[in-house]
């Protein structure tokens, strides 16, 4: 049985607002981008829908940086102590929202 080692980097991640935030830190070092976002979306009660009701995706974006960081990077390797990543809310093309047909 192999151990996950674990990285002690400490940063923050936070909402586009700034209101939510987060402090992370003891991740284990294979951690992706991806399983990142969706771990915290639901833990920091982020929307799911936009105001529409179509259903939104977040991504990443490293202020440091200045960049949107891919879902398959991992975090290890991509954030350093001190950063703040800010999720950042898409909406999903193609999404189910209601639309009107004209018809009676």
């Amino acid at each position: 049985m192999s151990a996950t080692a674990v990285v002690e980097t400490g940063f923050e991640i936070s909402d586009v607002t700034g209101q939510k935030v987060l402090a992370v830190s003891g991740m284990p070092e294979d951690v992706t981008v991806s399983e990142l976002v969706q771990g915290l979306v639901g833990k920091m009660r982020l929307p799911l829908n936009d105001a529409s009701g179509r259903p939104l995706s977040y991504h990443a974006r490293l202020d440091r940086e200045g960049r949107h960081l891919q879902g398959a990077e991992r975090v290890a390797e991509a954030v350093r102590s001190g950063d703040r990543v800010v999720l950042q809310p898409n909406v999903d093309a193609g999404g189910s929202g209601s639309t009107s047909t004209g018809r009676a």
